[in-house]
């Protein structure tokens, strides 16, 4: 008997150590594929590369293991894990020729008995504050926070992300995500009062020299952001011309929904 539990020790320890060495060598394959993407001179190789990168982190993500490992090395990747532990997001950027970018991005779920891994196609939208997308339709951006709330249909999140747009205008966004029972991903739900409209996220278009913030203050519970405006009225709706004018507003959680409350005092008190 103490044979065989020796002998089951062993085998397990061995397929963990396996598990560890084939994480070890896709990482670095990976690692080389963005190196390759940083020298590559024309759009149809870089998409070839950023595919190829996809391929091979979307079939490493399903081993259960790959869930709890860091994946360090791959610095030119954004990594993130939401706070409860349920999801974490891949996702990288591929800038073309004409300015514009082309994102990849994939999502990571533990569900009960298993790891489920969606694939993000950016569909190249014009980001829509008023619908609903799959994971097929994905509106692509690149995300740095995640925070978890609750919502009506259940436990969500907002995503806070970037977008180059083009060589004219930088995008800030304020998405939300949600997950059906079976781990599907949903990209906007309508949790957003704004000016008596109901969104489902927030796009906030700028001048591309202009900087702007957007933040999840912990201790008030709410999002705040820079106001956007334009230099001169007269540049109203053009948004090559807008940037911060030094106020804020921010969304904050009443019954149910997150509401746009304007000109906030950010000032430590």
């Amino acid at each position: 008997m103490r044979k065989l539990l020796l002998v089951f020790f062993v085998l397990l320890g061995s397929s963990s150590l396996f598990s560890q060495i084939n994480l070890l060598e896709k990482e670095q394959q990976i690692k080389s594929e963005f190196d390759c993407l940083v020298l590559a001179d024309t759009d149809s190789l870089k998409l070839s590369i950023c595919n190829e990168i996809e391929n091979i982190f979307s079939d490493l993500l399903v081993e259960e293991q790959s869930f709890d490992y860091p994946f360090s090395e791959l610095s030119k990747m954004g990594k993130l894990i939401s706070p409860d532990q349920k999801f974490r997001i891949f996702n990288w950027n591929c800038v073309l020729d004409d300015g514009t970018y082309r994102y990849f991005g994939l999502l990571q779920i533990k569900l009960k008995k298993s790891i489920q891994v969606e694939v993000l196609h950016d569909a190249k939208l014009v980001a829509d504050m008023f619908h609903q997308y799959p994971a097929v339709n994905w509106p692509g951006a690149l995300y740095y926070q995640i925070i978890p709330f609750k919502a009506k249909s259940g436990n969500s999140y907002f995503l806070l992300g970037w977008d180059g747009n083009d060589f004219r205008t930088n995008k800030k966004l304020v998405e939300v995500i949600s997950f059906d029972e079976n781990g599907q991903a949903t990209f906007g739900i309508p949790v957003i009062l704004w000016k008596g409209k109901i969104l489902n996220r927030i796009v906030f278009e700028y001048a591309k020299q202009a900087r702007m913030t957007i933040q999840y203050n912990e201790k008030d519970k709410r999002i705040v952001f820079d106001h956007l405006a334009p230099s001169l009225p007269v540049y109203q709706n053009q948004f090559e011309y807008y940037g911060p004018d030094f106020s804020y507003d921010a969304l904050e959680y009443q019954k149910g929904k997150w509401v746009l409350v304007e000109n906030i005092d950010v000032r430590n008190k």
